[in-house]
């Protein structure tokens, strides 16, 4: 019936209030879709933008990079000058070219490395293609450019950049020099020339596939690219050299604008279809007889009304499913859910969790000889002290009985946590006043971190819990932080703890000395000392067996003190046998550092048995050394006669700001960058850089785990100081030393 009406009539029979309203609603709509479609291209310009700024910093960062690496060439030549010129007096064209190889053909855009004593050229690598540069007088060249260049780099002692410029030999070059002095004097230049487009290559900017155009430009002279760019609106990155101004600006490129667009189009297609729809609704729903709208505002508010119960019932299940009724604090159920879900975020961004475990002393006794009713107030007392604690962060949770959990995220130290424990434990210092009686109750915690302490919320649980009973079999009232002694898995673990102290008291400890080799004379020239335990029935304990749990339990004192007294014991008879003083390195840990009195200690020692200091050398780590609370003992020690090295030095943070710094004599390469000899050039690189800074501070240095004869000529030619490893001697008993030393 409704289809046989005709269309004038239906409109005819549409109220003008509806007319009107849809009307409005077009207008609004229409309105927001534009607003809408503007706030949409503006962001898809902005992460256009964000993209290309990222996108240039990260090809800025690249081209930095590849610049600098070989800018650093030039230190390395200057180093290699001034050593020729201490050592040798003067400089030889076949140990330059010998030099020069490392470098030249292996690191792509070397044009040729050169030295200009007196600022005239006498030495060009490679020679071939490079001729026309000897002989060359920086000072009288026919280019002011140069000119000026070496006058400017006479003048300082920083390197000087030159160019972007043309070269003699074609192509686009820049040219790096640097000062040297001999006995105050100017003596002449160092120089680096390097080709452009290979830096360019190697900073990935010729790939065509990251989204945006962009131009280079060094000194005002465009490398490549579109010039028109540095004078768009475009995105513009200063580029942090030493010396000279370069920039790279960049924009997105077409293809990406036009996405844009695309994207517009079909938003506001989508937009407008939606308008269509909405107003074929909004006319199907106005143009309804009135009782129809009635019954729907009826039947709409009664579903509100519903609506609003279900949503009331919700949040009142929700929270009795995840609160404790007696507390009000979080229960079982949640601490475990959030337990596992903090362990995963800490596991993905490396932050650590701690976990304290309480159980309230003698409540079972309140319990029962007061009731029920004594003890859930109690319980509800506790409750409320626990939220009181300022930690925002903090999850606290009742989980069954007098069970409490205190979960915090992002521990920054072991320190932090104690200072935590501290402040739970004083909570029940105070009486707990119950229907106007006084009654006292402590607490016991334990505490376990993640992932310190286990690597799943069920180990952590458990861990903390075997330190909250051990906080109680010590008496109560306190608290225990876990450690592996309180895992009965552990069965070895807690053999090798108990062990140690009978170890200690029937002196099963001995040493093993591992030769270290001067390279230049092939004499031993010292010894490394390694302790062993040589068990009565398991014979010989290796270290990493048994000294990260002396570490934990601070028995690593008394064994280091123990060993040091067995070396100068030993050191002491080998002098007294005949033999000629050796220097002995003996490793100290951490927690020996931790004493106070170090220095008074170790100089006691060694003056027992009649020792000079410099014949110990003392080996520490550089995490340790690094720490500038450990630096006054460091000073101490070097002030005593001691010779301190860096042991494993390159494998934490090392810092050649410090190590200029530091008491240091002598650094130890470690075996990680002597086993890449021969397989890998990063490190045969890392090697070299190491031995020409250390040559430069008046370091010795050693490396460890020299194994092979690659190894070992690899080394000699880049004039290592003195070698430690199976290629020579393993370690070995005193009695066989002796005959080394003999």
């Amino acid at each position: 019936m409704f289809n046989a009406v005709p269309i004038t009539e239906r409109f005819a029979a549409v109220p003008l209030r509806i007319w009107l309203t849809l009307a409005c609603v077009t207008l609004i709509w229409s309105n927001l879709v534009h607003y809408l479609t503007d706030s949409y291209r503006d962001s898809l310009i902005r992460e256009i933008n964000r993209d290309t700024a990222y996108e240039l910093s990260a090809n800025a960062s690249a081209l930095v990079a590849a610049i600098q690496s070989r800018l650093l060439l030039t230190n390395g030549i200057k180093a290699f000058v001034i050593n020729e010129l201490t050592h040798a007096g003067a400089l030889s064209d076949s140990r330059f070219h010998t030099f020069a190889d490392n470098f030249s053909g292996r690191i792509p855009g070397i044009r040729n490395l050169s030295i200009y004593p007196n600022g005239i050229a006498r030495f060009v690598h490679p020679l071939t293609g490079n001729e026309n540069i000897i002989g060359l007088d920086l000072f009288h060249s026919e280019d002011a450019e140069i000119r000026r260049n070496a006058e400017r780099t006479k003048l300082t002692d920083d390197m000087t950049i030159l160019g972007p410029r043309q070269l003699a030999q074609g192509g686009l070059g820049l040219l790096s020099r640097q000062a040297i002095e001999r006995d105050g004097k100017f003596w002449g230049f160092v120089s680096v020339v390097l080709d452009i487009n290979p830096i360019l290559q190697e900073a990935d900017l010729f790939n065509g596939d990251k989204g945006i155009n962009f131009a280079v430009r060094g000194n005002s002279l465009v490398l490549m690219g579109d010039p028109n760019l540095f004078e768009e609106s475009a995105i513009i990155r200063k580029i942090e050299l030493s010396d000279g101004e370069w920039e790279m600006a960049a924009v997105p490129n077409r293809e990406r604008l036009e996405s844009v667009a695309s994207k517009i189009r079909i938003f506001r297609t989508v937009c407008f279809g939606s308008l269509i729809l909405l107003i074929y609704f909004l006319y199907a729903q106005m143009s309804q007889k009135a009782r129809l709208q009635q019954i729907v505002k009826e039947r709409t508010h009664n579903l509100e009304i519903a609506n609003k119960k279900l949503e009331s019932t919700f949040d009142e299940l929700t929270a009795a499913a995840y609160r404790d009724a007696v507390t009000g604090l979080y229960n079982r159920t949640y601490f475990n859910e959030q337990l596992v879900h903090k362990i995963e975020s800490g596991r993905l961004v490396g932050e650590t969790l701690a976990l304290l475990y309480l159980d309230l002393d003698h409540f079972k006794m309140i319990n029962d000889s007061l009731g029920h009713i004594h003890g859930d107030m109690m319980l509800k007392e506790a409750g409320r002290r626990l939220a009181e604690l300022p930690l925002p962060e903090a999850v606290i949770s009742r989980i069954g009985g007098d069970e409490f959990t205190i979960m915090i995220p992002r521990i920054e130290s072991m320190e932090q946590v104690r200072q935590v424990a501290y402040q739970v434990r004083e909570l029940f210092q105070s009486p707990f006043a119950i229907r106007d009686t006084e009654h006292f109750m402590t607490t016991s915690i334990g505490i376990a971190l993640f992932p310190l302490h286990a690597q799943d919320s069920t180990s952590l649980i458990r861990n903390a819990d075997l330190a909250m009973y051990r906080a109680k079999d010590e008496g109560k009232n306190q608290f225990r932080i876990y450690d592996v002694s309180l895992n009965p898995n552990a069965e070895e673990a807690m053999e090798i703890k108990s062990s140690l102290r009978v170890a200690l008291a029937k002196d099963e400890f001995t040493v093993y000395y591992q030769p270290q080799i001067e390279v230049e004379s092939g004499r031993v020239v010292g010894l490394e000392a390694l302790i062993r335990w040589v068990h009565p029935t398991k014979g010989i304990i290796a270290p990493n067996n048994f000294i990260p749990i002396a570490e934990e339990t601070g028995l690593i004192v008394p064994i280091g003190e123990r060993m040091l007294q067995i070396v100068c014991a030993q050191g002491r008879a080998w002098l007294d046998a005949g033999l000629p003083p050796i220097r002995i390195a003996v490793n100290l840990s951490a927690r020996q550092f931790a004493q106070k009195d170090l220095p008074e200690r170790i100089g006691a020692i060694v003056g027992e048995h009649g020792l000079d200091p410099q014949s110990i050398e003392l080996e520490i780590t550089e995490n340790l050394v690094m720490k500038e609370d450990m630096q006054p003992a460091l000073h101490a020690l070097r002030d005593m006669g001691f010779t301190i090295s860096i042991d494993d030095f390159g494998t934490q943070y090392s810092s050649l700001n410090y190590l200029k710094l530091l008491p240091v004599d002598k650094i130890k390469i470690d075996r990680s960058f002597v086993s890449g000899i021969a397989r890998d050039r990063k490190d045969e690189a890392i090697i070299v850089a190491m031995l020409l800074i250390a040559s430069r501070l008046n370091l010795t240095v050693i490396a460890e785990g020299v194994e092979t004869s690659e190894q070992l000529a690899f080394l000699q030619e880049n004039n290592c100081h003195e070698i430690q490893g199976f290629i020579f001697h393993k370690p070995q008993p005193a009695d066989q030393i002796a005959r080394l030393l003999a």
